[in-house]
């Protein structure tokens, strides 16, 4: 049986006991009825997790005890993904699938075309919703370190955050439909040895024109994701697996 995982932020290497906050607790103990004695292991999404047992629950939270620490180093890989913001359930379906994949930063914005914004206090609730998907995420598919993520309010201001061309190891992909574009394996041909990506993917409604060519002044290298039209999530998921499989973990299983 697989053993559950939990997230707490907090969490630091050498605990004789760790509470868990209220609501972890009431899903640990009321949800799943796990009780004294059961199994668990608890990350702080940082790099640092401990496989642990319930002692017992005090004032209506789970007091568990660490057994062997465990720490993982940062990914080699650091990767990306800025996205245009769309629906909240789309959004969710990325922010979840992103973590999955093993994407060190997210970064949404508005394009151009994008029918949605966030702005004041909508912006910090939809920030707070898209941390908690990422950590349950992260639970959920046993990575050790959570991405960053934030929320800006346009390309130009995305691109003075991650625009490091000329920097050691930097490649900038930009999704794009049209032509001229190169695929993502004579990309990965040309820069091997790259190790901090940037992989922007358009809004619904396309590109801007003075969008892609403020990404191509700026280094970016427009790809194709395949043949045919994806819906934005799709063409999220479909450059942060390509980007994986090319320079990522999987690559060392790969021939040239």
């Amino acid at each position: 049986m697989t053993r559950r995982r939990f997230f707490q932020e907090d969490l630091r290497e050498g605990q004789d006991e760790i509470l868990l906050d209220e609501k972890t607790s009431h899903h640990l103990l009321r949800v799943l009825r796990m009780g004294p004695g059961a199994r668990v292991e608890v990350c702080n999404g940082r790099g640092l997790s401990t496989t642990a047992h319930i002692e017992e629950c005090r004032g209506g939270q789970a007091v568990v005890v660490p057994e062997s620490w465990h720490v993982t180093a940062p990914p080699p890989l650091d990767i990306c993904l800025a996205v245009p913001l769309a629906k909240s359930d789309r959004m969710d379906a990325v922010i979840r699938q992103a973590v999955e994949l093993g994407v060190t930063r997210l970064l949404c914005f508005r394009a151009g075309r994008s029918q949605y914004a966030l702005e004041g206090e909508r912006k910090e609730k939809r920030i707070s919703r898209y941390i908690k998907i990422a950590r349950e995420a992260l639970c959920q598919c046993g990575r050790a370190w959570l991405p960053d993520l934030d929320v800006v309010d346009s390309p130009r201001h995305l691109l003075e955050i991650v625009g490091r061309q000329g920097a050691p190891g930097f490649l900038g992909l930009l999704a794009f439909e049209a032509q001229p574009r190169r695929s993502l394996l004579s990309v990965w041909r040309a820069h091997p040895m790259a190790r901090h990506l940037v992989c922007a993917v358009g809004p619904e409604g396309g590109w801007e024109p003075g969008e892609v060519a403020m990404f191509r002044d700026r280094g970016f290298i427009p790809v194709s994701l395949g043949p045919h039209i994806l819906r934005f999530e799709t063409a999220c998921v479909a450059m942060a697996a390509g980007v994986q499989l090319l320079w990522g973990e999987q690559s060392h299983t790969m021939n040239p």
